[in-house]
């Protein structure tokens, strides 16, 4: 350092040496910590020192190293010396700034390496969206980088296969590397190993692991494995370092881009399972003598348990069914579509059968179904012979459902049997009602019912039975938009669970 000093500031030092030499000193010398001689004044020919011993000497030191001397022949005064020291100390801090410029110097070179070379990482990885080859790619340009003859990555995620790659292969057994992972998550720190620290022969010349930050990893680990060379120094620390940090956000971003293709994908069948479930759901009610007819639902979710039919054949009477099965989103759905096409199919399985006959049969076809799941449905299923005004029902579980006769109270009417999927066997009837104009028979699911206000409480059974009453005289489709309105005020305006109706009104 001091010969790179002396070469820069020789003019300065010559013109320091001249003014030894006029104040009445034989010589003015420099020498390096090696007590090699750098520069002499007077200049002698052929090299030669001379052979003068200086009469006085002072050290040039940078912190507590000394890095070399000034010496004077031919004075030996107090105020030699103390001018001597003063000079030995304004090269003692040029030294020293000039051991600062060149740590900074060498800092900003390997930033800039670092910067460089993550921008090339940054451009080798930018085009890859799949976590596997994602995971190859920075292995491959890490051992690039860092100049190591192998590379792997290691990330342990929740419920998910360990993620791996190695480049060119894996090059460490599990057993070291298990050991050598443990010792660097205890230290929190990146762990190094050559061959000369450790006691045994490890399979390598020289192990880097540095921890990658990966949200929810529980082990998330950048190695690089034998140097091209040499060993790993400090910048190849702070290399692995800056890739590693690199590395764990581009792993998030790759698994956060994953998690959004799934979660659009999701939403993609999601959307397509509501638009078929509603197109399972009959878009008008039918035209059917004495009878006015509306039936709506709201799901709460894009698809849901709740579902209500109307069936029409040329030999046997109108029939409709409202449903609700147990739970929400699609397993309920599933189980919605399956029982509703079970009831359809067991309305023709026998000649003329009744509500309580079909609910019987599709009970039998359900219930090993249902009970391998843990779910149920709650059904009631009607038929409404047009020629008497006669409407008969079958009830399995299901609330509510209403009658309010014309001018009159409207009533709850209660199953008589468990909701299907519940017990091997039915124990739904068949209940009968003479329908007279005017009369309301109202089908609902405990969607509205049981939809709350901000202070938690319920609509109840009371609220929609008065309701009901109230709205008698209007339209079915009028008295439904009153219902679904009422709820809705009622409530905070966000769907607990599906609303479902279906309302028959007597009109002749």
């Amino acid at each position: 350092m001091l010969a790179d000093i002396v070469a820069i500031q020789h003019d300065h030092l010559e013109a320091l040496a001249h003014d030894w030499l006029a104040a009445g000193a034989t010589a003015f010398c420099i020498w390096d910590a090696h007590n090699e001689l750098l520069a002499r004044w007077p200049l002698l020919a052929n090299g030669a020192t001379n052979g003068i011993t200086p009469a006085l000497t002072a050290s040039v030191q940078v912190g507590n190293l000394t890095i070399g001397a000034l010496g004077v022949s031919g004075l030996d005064s107090d105020r030699a010396r103390v001018r001597l020291q003063a000079e030995a100390n304004l090269l003692s801090q040029l030294a020293h700034l000039e051991r600062d410029l060149n740590s900074m110097a060498a800092e900003l070179i390997d930033t800039r390496d670092q910067l460089l070379a993550l921008y090339n990482l940054t451009e080798a990885t930018r085009h890859y969206v799949g976590i596997d080859e994602t995971l190859e790619r920075l292995a491959y340009e890490t051992a690039k980088l860092v100049k190591a003859e192998s590379a792997f990555l290691i990330v342990d995620l929740p419920q998910r296969p360990r993620l791996k790659a190695y480049y060119p292969s894996k090059m460490l057994d599990d057993e070291t590397l298990t050991s050598c992972l443990g010792m660097m998550q205890a230290s929190k720190q990146p762990f190094l190993s050559t061959r000369d620290t450790v006691s045994d022969d490890p399979p390598y010349r020289s192990l880097l692991l540095v921890p990658m930050q990966v949200r929810q990893s529980k082990t998330a680990v950048l190695g690089v494995m034998n140097k091209l060379g040499d060993d790993f120094m400090s910048p190849d620390v702070k290399m692995a370092k800056a890739i590693a940090d690199y590395a764990g956000a581009q792993i998030e971003n790759v698994l956060l881009f994953q998690a959004s293709v799934e979660q659009t994908k999701l939403q993609t069948e999601m959307e397509l399972a509501q638009q078929v479930q509603l197109h399972l759901l009959p878009r008008k009610p039918p035209h059917v003598a004495g009878l006015d007819l509306w039936a709506a639902t709201k799901p709460a979710s894009q698809v849901g348990g709740d579902f209500y039919d109307f069936i029409v054949t040329s030999d046997q009477p109108f029939a409709f069914a409202i449903g609700d099965i147990s739970g929400k989103g699609m397993p309920a759905a599933l189980l919605m579509a399956m029982t509703r096409t079970v009831l359809r199919t067991k309305l023709n399985a026998v000649p003329m059968p009744s509500p309580e006959d079909i609910i019987g049969l599709s009970n039998e076809e359900l219930y090993d179904d249902f009970t391998e799941v843990s779910m149920f449905a709650t059904v009631c299923l009607g038929q409404y012979f047009s020629e008497t005004q006669t409407l008969v029902y079958a009830n399995a579980g299901h609330s509510p459902v209403i009658y309010c006769p014309a001018q009159g109270k409207a009533a709850l009417l209660e199953a008589d049997g468990t909701a299907m999927g519940i017990l091997p066997v039915s124990f739904s009837r068949n209940q009968t009602i003479q329908l007279h104009p005017g009369d309301v028979f109202l089908l609902g699911t405990d969607g509205l019912n049981e939809a709350t206000n901000e202070q938690h409480e319920m609509f109840g059974y009371e609220r929609l039975l008065a309701l009901v009453a109230m709205l008698a005289d209007k339209s079915a489709e009028e008295i439904a938009h009153g219902i679904y309105t009422a709820v809705r005020e009622f409530g905070t305006g966000e769907l607990q669970d599906d609303q479902t109706l279906l309302i028959l009104k007597c009109v002749h």
